[in-house]
């Protein structure tokens, strides 16, 4: 059980640093693209999370 959670923290963490060495090399080649790959990847992951959180909230009503 300790593996999955490990797994799950290190995913995050990867995901984080992706995001931002992403959003550091677009900005390396314009600036202001840096910000707005910045802004996409904000937008996209508070999508997922509030897609994931309703999911959940719809499962619960459901029992």
């Amino acid at each position: 059980m300790r593996i999955i959670h490990l797994i799950g923290a290190l995913a995050l963490l990867v995901g984080v640093a992706g995001a931002f060495l992403l959003t550091y090399g677009v900005w390396l080649i314009y600036p202001a693209a840096g910000f707005i790959v910045a802004g996409i990847l904000c937008l996209t992951w508070s999508w997922l999370v509030s897609k994931m959180l309703s999911g959940n909230l719809r499962q619960d009503k459901g029992d």
